[in-house]
């Protein structure tokens, strides 16, 4: 098996809250679905690997609970994916930074800060809310000279991006093998340099800055964990947390001693960061 497998859920027209069926996708296992507008359409990306029936039969009953009227499923060979993705990833910008693909090129500015992508076959190219809520946070921490850990580093865009603002030292983990590759990929495009690798958790020891761009039931379960990840006055900064979760992930932090510092949303999306 290789490539990958599409599923797109068809609408009769746009509704007013695109999160409710984002957060479907989310849930079984796929953060970066994209959403049409004419025809009205959210669609999705498995790897084609052993197991994908039982996510993609998940996701087509939970689409069809929430009231869609079609859902179709096709096989995408994985020549095609990169061409599938110049399609819908367009240079950004996002903050202080301007995200493009490798196949693109734009002006960049003074001030502005360039990152370079190829997905590849992981999530993160500054397209999705959640990914813009995290680069937009990043824009207003000073995190010259500090430590990071970012922790699910999907594309590595984000761990990129603090390497771009002077981060002393970085740790990008991923529980996929595929984003680690990826990630060391889009380090050398961008002429950074910092420790990746697969890993589930936290690694033991104390940082600064911890960026956490994971679903909201996760960054629940993980918050006691990051209370002892983060050091005293550091920060944790969050997102992938649709809007009906924010409260609970709050609750959360809050009760292992975090304080809201920032929070930011767009559409049905937030982020925050949260200081210790």
């Amino acid at each position: 098996m290789s490539g990958w497998v599409e599923v797109r859920a068809k609408l009769g027209e746009v509704p007013e809250d695109w999160s409710i069926l984002a957060d479907a996708f989310e849930q079984w296992g796929c953060p970066g679905s994209i959403q049409e507008d004419r025809p009205p359409s959210i669609s999705g990306y498995f790897p084609n690997v052993v197991g994908v029936e039982t996510q993609v039969e998940g996701l087509t009953k939970a689409l069809y609970a929430l009231g869609v009227s079609q859902v179709e499923t096709s096989e995408i060979e994985e020549q095609d994916w990169s061409e599938l993705w110049k399609i819908h990833f367009k240079p950004r910008r996002v903050g202080s930074f301007v995200v493009r693909p490798t196949w693109e090129e734009t002006e960049i500015q003074p001030g502005e800060i360039e990152l370079v992508l190829d997905p590849g076959q992981a999530f993160g190219t500054g397209d999705h809310p959640t990914t813009r809520l995290c680069l937009r946070l990043m824009s207003s921490l000073d995190i010259q000279g500090k430590r990071v850990l970012d922790l699910g580093c999907g594309s590595g865009i984000l761990a990129i991006g603090t390497a771009k603002l002077g981060a002393s030292e970085i740790l990008a983990t991923d529980i996929d093998p595929l984003s680690v590759q990826v990630t060391r990929e889009n380090m050398a495009r961008n002429q950074v340099e910092f420790a990746c690798e697969v890993a589930d958790g936290f690694p033991q020891g104390t940082w600064p800055l911890v960026i956490s761009n994971i679903i909201s039931a996760t960054l629940i379960r993980l918050a006691p964990f990051a209370a002892n990840a983060v050091e005293p006055a550091g920060h944790w900064m969050v997102s992938g947390i649709i809007e009906q979760n924010w409260p609970d992930v709050q609750a959360a932090a809050e009760r292992e001693g975090f304080r809201l510092q920032a929070v930011e949303q767009e559409d049905d999306w937030i982020g925050a960061i949260f200081r210790r």
